[in-house]
């Protein structure tokens, strides 16, 4: 029965949600055995607004909006490791994304894509990379990054 449910609520929820360009990227990788990945979105995420404040010295920056999707690829076989990632960082580029520079206190390399502006953008894209794991993380919705000096 619950199979049964699924297998119903799943294209409802396929065709309520836009499609973004990164889509075709999921779609080819999202059946491959050597990576895994899921989607949600929908209600779900309704009840999960996003105000995010960075403080960064005299700079602090806050990140609003709603979060309508999410999608996450995740590739961990060393034999396709290589290769997968070339490919997402292709993609991402040659789809015409901004690339921003993202501050990292880790060992991970993190890159971060957006559709629009610095400022205001539809579609973000973070490519993940660290030892051994590449994963590719996409927030759809829209988003305001607002800057301001403080005040001291």
């Amino acid at each position: 029965m619950k199979k049964l449910l699924l297998t119903l609520l799943i294209p409802f929820f396929a065709f309520g949600q836009q499609k973004g360009q990164a889509d075709e990227l999921y779609e080819k990788y999202d059946p491959k055995p050597y990576v895994s990945g899921f989607s949600f979105g929908g209600s779900l995420l309704r009840a999960l607004p996003l105000d995010i404040d960075f403080d960064n010295g005299n700079l602090e920056r806050t990140l609003n909006g709603e979060i309508k999707r999410i999608q996450w690829l995740k590739v961990s076989d060393e034999r396709y490791l290589e290769e997968v990632t070339r490919d997402w960082q292709l993609f991402l580029r040659r789809a015409g994304y901004r690339k921003i520079e993202l501050e990292n206190d880790d060992d991970d390399l993190t890159h971060m894509y957006v559709r629009g502006t610095r400022t205001q953008f539809d579609e973000a894209h973070f490519l993940i990379e660290n030892d051994g794991t590449t994963i590719l993380l996409t927030v759809y919705g829209e988003f305001t990054l607002n800057k301001r000096l403080h005040e001291d």
